[in-house]
């Protein structure tokens, strides 16, 4: 990863991080001073890197881990703001980027809305946390991950 692929990465990260929406290349070109050409550049090297998801067929941010770009299942609420994430495991990492909070989802086979609170680095709940797909293959379909 070069240096202007990291500037756009967390400038991506903190945009989400602050305002819960990814910025487009033109507003990253404008915040860091560089060509919109040169940004979507790094898009997509962070993308062909795993380092983001693009929306599929454009240069739009879909994912980068650990926020959602668009609306999930997975609501992360902490300090009065909220989140989405892609998965249970990217709401956890949310929660220990962020602090102390909540990620609600919904059983897969039920739909019923579970809940697990994150106070002090120390997850609990009710339910169960299953993670269906194993690390090694997340990007095999990052989408369904």
């Amino acid at each position: 990863m070069n240096n202007l692929e990291r500037r756009v990465r967390a400038h991506i990260i903190h945009r989400l991080r602050d305002n819960y929406s990814a910025p487009d290349a033109d507003d990253i070109a404008v915040a860091l001073g560089v060509s919109p050409d040169m940004v979507v550049a790094a898009l997509r090297a962070l993308a062909d890197a795993h380092r983001l998801a693009l929306l599929p067929g454009s240069d739009r941010v879909w994912m980068i881990h650990p926020f959602s770009a668009v609306a999930t299942d997975f609501v992360v609420r902490a300090a009065g703001r909220r989140w989405y994430a892609n998965c249970v495991w990217d709401g956890l990492a949310i929660l220990g980027f962020v602090g102390d909070g909540t990620l609600e989802t919904h059983t897969p086979h039920w739909n019923d809305l579970t809940r697990f609170h994150v106070v002090n680095g120390r997850v609990s709940g009710d339910d169960i946390i299953h993670f269906l797909v194993p690390a090694r293959r997340f990007w095999d379909d990052i989408g369904f991950t």
